[in-house]
């Protein structure tokens, strides 16, 4: 007769496949170094008051245009305004938008696509056509009919990419579900009188996060792009506050004569973006079972 199965043994499987993750992601630079970015951004959104110098919003006219100092380490713009200041600020609004963006596609697109998936035949054929349908429209314009639509602001720009995200997420996830469908943990499910949606959760959500995760990490770097995008085009974040889009919207009138004033918030994007593109190729080498043994 068997030995009763003792309660801690699944804990100490799940701390040894946790400590194996951290120690093969501590063996990628690229992913080590793009979390050591993401966390710094984070820390700035987070702790905004502590980490910016000066009121973003606040105008000095006795300092326009001044250069890198003591007092503005990163200079000031037309209206005297502290650069760094205001790159601190715009990491909130462009983290914000980044997560709460890739929050709606996943909530939205996840349960859609696992749905589709699982259900097959014509209703399977039927629900991704809608996404089709929807996918035929390019990200940008369709971002900017939503906004047409809703009105101008940061909410509904927020809205706007994470309907572009639906899609792209629910394709993914319906190709995951059909392959995981066919498991034997999801037939025994259905035999055992299992319903739909107790089978979708419980049996294919978690084994089809890994592809979702991977996805939208870079998800998150594509929208912060778009964010960027749109508050360049007056569409997103409103004046005065701060914006790394609107930074370089209200930088191109002085490219010529004071140029900072584009490329420390065009850094910021590039580098934020780079990051979390980074992270998401490599949680997608770790998390992919074709590529694990190559650690």
């Amino acid at each position: 007769m068997s030995s009763p199965a003792i309660p801690w043994e699944d804990e100490s499987r799940r701390f040894a496949r946790e400590r194996e993750f951290v120690r093969r992601f501590s063996r990628r630079p690229a992913g080590v170094i793009s979390l050591l970015v993401i966390l710094i951004v984070l820390f700035a959104a987070v702790f905004t008051n502590v980490a910016a110098t000066h009121d973003p919003i606040f105008t000095d006219f006795d300092a326009l245009f001044s250069g890198p100092s003591g007092a503005h380490w990163l200079g000031t713009d037309n209206l005297g305004r502290d650069t760094y200041s205001r790159i601190v600020h715009g990491a909130r609004t462009a983290l914000l938008v980044g997560v709460i963006s890739v929050g709606i596609g996943v909530s939205i697109g996840m349960p859609y696509g696992m749905l589709a998936g699982y259900l097959g035949g014509w209703k399977d054929e039927v629900m991704m056509r809608v996404m089709d349908a929807i996918y035929a429209f390019p990200a940008l314009l369709l971002a900017l009919i939503i906004i047409a639509v809703l009105g101008t602001g940061i909410f509904n720009v927020m809205i706007a990419i994470g309907v572009v995200f639906i899609p792209g997420l629910a394709r993914l996830v319906r190709g995951s579900t059909l392959s995981v469908k066919e498991m034997e943990y999801v037939l025994a499910a259905e035999s055992s009188g299992a319903s739909t949606w107790r089978i979708i959760l419980q049996h294919i959500a978690p084994n089809i996060l890994a592809p979702v995760i991977v996805q939208g990490s870079l998800a998150v770097g594509f929208a912060i792009i778009a964010e960027a995008g749109l508050s360049f085009l007056g569409l997103g974040t409103q004046p005065p506050d701060p914006s790394w889009g609107s930074m370089l919207s209200g930088a191109q009138r002085f490219l010529t004569s004071q140029g900072s004033l584009a490329i420390f918030p065009g850094l910021a994007i590039v580098l934020t973006v780079l990051a979390f593109n980074l992270l998401g190729d490599t949680l997608r080498d770790l998390l992919d079972p074709r590529l694990r043994g190559s650690d």
